[in-house]
This record gives structure tokens, sequence and C-alpha cells, in this order.
């Protein structure tokens, strides 16, 4: 099964050089869980050539992508679209750890067997209060809830996602920027990710389009349109003073938990926001280079106001049309959502930022998307 093997050395000698005895203990037990589900999706998908060999005739038609730098929306849209079912196949995020037709039709075996299905449900709750409980009101996650193909890139190790677990390793804003990587590395991984939305969607069955979001997503859009040429992408873009401090608390929450001597202004958060700014300049290129009909961008602030109107405009700009049951439960969940006020507040202050150095990296981003008078005035682009 495929890996990025320089990557993963990469993350094992930023590990060896950054040793605690706390690390130590949460890289031991992430490490031996990789190495287990790396296993048993190798077993279970190699059980579906022989169980379920169809599912490599599968259609995969106008797969559909959300991307946005962190803390923009992704999710709330995503969880809307994912509603309907008739139109949609988006992963829980167990399916996208387990991307094996007999994997899942396993599981779901055992959720209808009588006693095992209730030992099963309370499994799956400690689960998430074990893994995922750190993130509770700042962005809800659950091995059972609706959630992005990120499992895919940290099982092969193509995601900076693993800055989660170690914030001191070097270029690791870099990994995962799979539109910049060699043409056989871009194979090999699409390769691999291709199989994965095939089964699930052999899984779910019928025609649908495939659905997922991500907010790693931006450096690996044209190669997703290499293996997908008639893919369709929506980007949210909500306004970088924002969304900046919520994305880095969101990382900060986690290192934490294995490095408490990590500050909020710390050089570790100063990279993860230039990795942010990295996105933002190549999502402006996207923007200017691919047709409407392939991107579509929905300002955060459009979602946040009118979710229910943003979503019918996905409709449109895919040419479906909504069931009436389905636009019964947009109605029902989007009023919920217009409720919804968050508690959390952050600041860039909080991580030795501020406005000033923010408007200075990306100027260009400030005017394109409509934020430019929010900059401050007479100041000059960064050199």
């Amino acid at each position: 099964m495929y890996v990025n093997r320089d990557s993963a050395r990469k993350i094992v000698r930023g590990a060896a050089e950054n040793l605690s005895f706390r690390r130590a203990w949460t890289w031991a037990g992430f490490g031996g869980a990789w190495a287990g589900l790396r296993s048993a999706v190798a077993v279970g998908r190699a059980a579906d050539d022989l169980l379920y060999p169809a599912w490599r005739g599968q259609r995969v038609r106008e797969p559909v992508f959300i991307f946005a730098n962190g803390r923009s929306g992704t999710t709330m849209l995503h969880r809307l679209l994912s509603t309907d079912t008739e139109h949609f196949a988006g992963y829980r995020l167990y399916q996208s750890i387990f991307s094996a037709v007999s994997i899942q039709r396993l599981f779901e075996g055992l959720g209808r067997t009588p006693g095992v299905g209730a030992l099963g449900r309370k499994g799956v709750e400690a689960i998430n209060q074990a893994f995922f409980s750190g993130w509770e009101g700042i962005h809800e996650m659950g091995i059972d809830k609706e959630e992005e193909d990120e499992a895919l890139f940290a099982l092969t190790c193509e995601t900076p996602t693993v800055s989660l677990l170690n914030p001191f390793m070097e270029g690791y804003s870099h990994i995962g920027w799979l539109d910049e990587a060699p043409p056989e590395q871009r194979r090999a991984f699409m390769d691999f990710y291709e199989a994965a939305v095939k089964k699930h969607l052999y899984a779910v069955g019928g025609d649908k389009h495939f659905l997922t979001k991500n907010v790693f997503t931006t450096p690996r859009v044209r190669t997703f349109l290499e293996r997908f040429p008639d893919g369709r992408f929506v980007y949210l873009i909500r306004h970088p003073y924002k969304s900046l401090p919520s994305w880095l608390n969101m990382f900060h929450e986690k290192w934490v938990t294995h490095s408490p001597e990590l500050v909020h202004d710390s050089p570790q958060a100063r990279e993860l926001a230039q990795m942010y700014f990295d996105y933002y300049r190549y999502a402006l290129e996207l923007k200017r280079t691919l047709p409407e009909e392939r991107l579509r961008v929905v300002r955060y602030e459009e979602l946040v106001r009118d979710p229910k109107r943003v979503v019918e405009g996905v409709y449109e700009w895919l040419g479906e049309t909504m069931s009436p049951g389905y636009r019964k439960t947009l109605e029902e969940m989007t009023t919920r959502q217009k409720r919804y006020k968050s508690a959390h507040r952050y600041s860039l202050a909080q991580f030795g930022l501020t406005e000033e150095w923010v408007y200075r990296q990306i100027p260009e981003v400030f005017e394109a998307f409509g934020y430019a008078e929010d900059g401050p005035q007479g100041l000059a682009p960064a050199a």
C-alpha cells in the first residue's frame, strides 16, 4: 500500500530529534495505531479484490471537493450537503480510515447483530471521548461523524497534519504539496486515492457525487484535476484576521497535550501561519486560472448569513435539483445554524501577531477577495 517514504523518514527523524518523556508516549501510541491501521486497511483492500472485484468498475462522476484555509466554514457546508444522500456520498471518519468495502461491510454486519451493535456503540463513544474531546466547541469530531478525507493522507504520510503531533519538525508545511511533487509520486498516490473513492461509492451504492472537504486540499487541486478532470471545487474564503487566530488556536490546543511548554507566541505558531499564507496565495492562483465551471468561490460571511441560499447556489452550479424531502431538511438545519453563536473568541495578539503584519504577507489576497478596505492604510507589501 502506498506511503510517501521521504515524508515518513522526515517524520521519524523529526521525532527522534525532539524526544521528551511525554512526547515519546504520545508518539509511540499514535505510531503503533498508524501501523496497525495501515495493516488492517491493506488486508481489507486485498479482500476486496476477492470478494467485491466489481469495485474497479465503479464510476466516479463529478466528485465535489470543498476546500479552504482552516476555520472557514468547510465543515458547515460539507455537513449541509452530506445530508442529501440521494445526490452525495460523503465519508464518515471511520469510512475514510478503513477504505475497504469488506471492512465497511463487516462493520455494518456487526452493527446489525443483537447485543454486538450496542457494545459497538459504547466503543465508538469511548473512542470519541479519548481522541476528539479536546476539540469540543472548536471542531466537533467523531469516528462516526461526517468528516473529511484526511485519513487517506495521514495513512500515507502525505499531509502536514503530522504537525499536530510534532510541531518541531522542520519543513512539515510542504508535506503533502502534491501539485509540486514528481509525476510518479502524484500518480502513485492518486492510484491509492482513486481506489478509495471507488470503493466508497461502491459500498454506499448509487450513481452519486463523491463529496469531501479538506482544509489541506489547496496544494492538491491540480493533482486531483489530473485524475478527475470533471471534478468540481468549492472554495470558501474567510477574513484572514478572523480565520488565522482560530486556526492557530486549534493546533495549539493539541500541541500542549504533549508539549505543554509551547506558548501561543512560538516559532511553531509562526511557521503554521506562514503555511496558511502559502495556501491563500495558491488558492488565489487557482481562482485566477481555473474556469468557473470547475471552481466556485463562496464567502464565509455569506454562508453564515444565509446558508440555505449558498447551498441552493451550489446545486444550481452542479446542475442538480433538490428533492422536497431534502429541501425541508435543509430549511430545518439552516434555521438551527442561524441560531448558533460560538462562545470562542480568538485574537491575533494571542499569538504575537498584528493585523499589519498579516496584511503585509498577503496584500494581494485582501485585494482579490474584497477585504482590502480592512487592510492598514499606507503599508507597503512585504518584500
